[in-house]
Parts: structure tokens; sequence; C-alpha cells
């Protein structure tokens, strides 16, 4: 996910109106994104960050975009949230298309659409958020919003997965266990298993024994060198 500038990254490429207006509203409000962090009095905050916004600086938007869609200068503007994060979004901020592609999934601030959640978690997961790269597969794997493909989100699943995303390992479990979108492992399914269990995620170990009863010693073994190899990487 991309890093939020600090004070001294801005400074150094303030150069236009929109830029100092950013600085500004940082430099008065650093921890804006953090509603509990936030000072009584922030409107002047908030307005310079209105002003960098619509001089284009993307992080400002993206910002802005936060504050509308959690209400922390007034009521939450989920309408006015979709607008800034669709403006950072075109910019190439990945954190503004997930939130994008949510609200557009949910119909926060407007209508369902499933086809533009796609297009969006799809540009943040080809940038790399591992939390796009889920929701992008559970929208594949249902055939939501664009053509049924398990195989991409099988991959999805295991990309996300290895990026510490809980529920992508649990759904990449089920596919390989299943065979769907990828050819049937079960000794790679236990693989993750070992790390699902190890990690306290509810049901896993359960499973995980029941698979090794199934599989066998051998199969046992092998999982337990894959899953050293997947934390290992």
């Amino acid at each position: 996910m991309e890093q939020p500038l600090n004070n001294f990254q801005f400074c150094r490429t303030a150069k236009k109106a929109g830029a100092i207006a950013l600085v500004l509203a940082v430099a008065i409000s650093p921890s804006l994104l953090l509603a509990q962090s936030l000072p009584r009095d922030y409107g002047v905050g908030f307005k310079w960050h209105e002003s960098a916004a619509e001089s284009g600086m993307v992080e400002a938007q993206y910002r802005l975009g936060v504050f509308h869609e959690t209400g922390i200068k007034s009521e939450p503007d989920p309408a006015a949230a979709r607008h800034w994060y669709q403006r950072a979004a075109e910019q190439g901020h990945a954190a503004a298309q997930f939130r994008l592609a949510t609200l557009l999934r949910t119909g926060r601030g407007g209508p369902v659409d499933l086809t533009g959640a796609v297009r969006w978690y799809r540009a943040a997961a080809e940038r790399g958020l591992p939390e796009a790269q889920y929701n992008l597969a559970t929208l594949l794997e249902q055939g939501q919003g664009a053509a049924a493909d398990p195989a991409a989100a099988a991959a999805l699943y295991e990309a996300a997965a290895r990026a510490g995303i809980a529920p992508a390992a649990s759904q990449l479990i089920v596919l390989l266990i299943d065979g769907r979108g990828v050819v049937e492992d079960k000794v790679a399914a236990l693989a993750w298993l070992i790390l699902a269990a190890d990690d306290g995620v509810p049901g896993a170990a359960v499973l995980r024994d029941q698979l090794t009863t199934e599989l066998g010693a051998r199969a046992w073994s092998e999982a337990l060198k894959r899953s050293s190899e997947i934390q290992a990487q």
C-alpha cells in the first residue's frame, strides 16, 4: 500500500499551490488519517486538504476521500468519498482504488457497480495490494462483475495468502482440496492448513488433523516441508 508522504517529502516537492496546501494541511493536523487522533478543531487542516485535492495532489484527494467516508468532519458522505477516491484512483493511488472498489461493490454512496469494483480491485491488485487481490479473487470466483475465472481467483488467493491475508488462505485451501481453478493438491492444502492452524485460524487445526489422517505420514512430512518454504518466501 502506498505510504502517505511525510512533511519533509512534501516540502521538497512543494512547487505548486496544491503541494503547498497539502504541506500546510499535514502540518496543521498530522494525524488526520486517524479520526481518534484528531484535535478538536481541525477545520483549517480540512480546508487545506480540499485546496490541495482540487489542485490535483493525489495524496490529498485520497485523504479527503477517507475524511468523507469516515465522517470525521461531519456526517459520513460516501458519495463525496467516491468522487475523491475516483480522482486519486485515476492517478494510480492503490489505496484509493481499493476503497473506491469497495464502495462500488457495497453500493455505498451510489448504485452497486460490480463491473467497476472488478476494474478498481484489479488496478490495486496489480499494484500489489493484498486486500485488493483477495477481494478481486472473491468476485472472479463467483463470476460477479466479470466472467467467472477460478484459475485467476486461485492465483490471486495465493498471492494474498502469501502476504498474510488469512481469508485468502482459507479460500485457497478449499480450491486446492476441490481442484477448482487449480490441480487438486491436498498436500498443498495441508501445508496451508498447518500455517493457518499455527496462526490460530478457527477450525484450521481440526481440518488439518482430519486431512493428515486421510493422507498419511508421508504427506504430512511433505506438507511440513512446503509450509516451511512458504514461510521462508
